[in-house]
Order: C-alpha cells, then structure tokens, then sequence
C-alpha cells in the first residue's frame, strides 16, 4: 500500500479520497517529501502531547504535595527530612510529575504513522 492519508495516517491502495476518513486525498509515500511530511507531523503531534502529558504530570505532583501538607503528622515528618527552602517539597512535586508524565507517555503516545521508521522508510 503505497498511498497514506496525512490527516489520519490510514494506507490504501489506491490514489484519491482517504477511504478511512474521507477528509482529503491520498499522498504518494514513495516520494521523498511525502515521508518527510509525514515524519514532521509526527514529531509536531508528539511534541504537543508530551507538553500536554507534561502540564498534566506538574498539575497532579502540586495537587498531591498540597493534599499532603493538610494530613495530619505530616510536617513532623517534614522536619526529619527537611531541606532548606522546602526543596523536598519541589523535588517531591517533580518526581511525582515526572512519574505521571512517563507513565502518560507510556500508555497514550501513539504515533499517526507507526509504519514510517526513523531512516524514513515505509515498513511493508
């Protein structure tokens, strides 16, 4: 199958409209351009649903470092394992992020053309 569709990444056969979409015509993936295309449109999509994932792993890190400062025994602890400036409370909040960003990342990251490889040959 050597025509892909850009808007959903499905292949066909065929030239002309995307039979899975039906939204635009079919690009040739045999020329050069068409697989660099599609290789930037899946580098664009991957860098806005990492930001996103991103944004989503910082939101939930704060919510819990703030949910955890209400319990009660909480900053006895602290204060065993205090740093100054409350930097075990930002290192918690990045872990924590980092932890949801990744684990995001490895469950929804899903790239529109899975069949195009890194050296921008189409796989069979």
């Amino acid at each position: 199958m050597d025509w892909v569709c850009i808007e959903c990444g499905a292949r066909q056969a065929e030239a002309g409209r995307c039979k899975a979409c039906g939204r635009d015509d079919v690009l040739d993936s045999r020329v050069e351009k068409t697989r660099e295309l599609m290789y930037d449109v899946d580098l664009r999509l991957g860098m806005a649903r990492e930001t996103r994932f991103r944004f989503i792993g910082v939101g939930i890190g704060m919510a819990v470092v703030f949910l955890l400062w209400t319990v009660p025994g909480y900053w006895a602890w602290e204060q065993m394992v205090a740093l100054p400036f409350l930097a075990d409370q930002w290192l918690m909040m990045a872990a924590i992020g980092f932890g949801v960003m990744m684990g995001l990342k490895k469950m929804f990251d899903k790239k529109r053309f899975p069949y195009l490889t890194d050296d921008q040959k189409i796989l069979p």
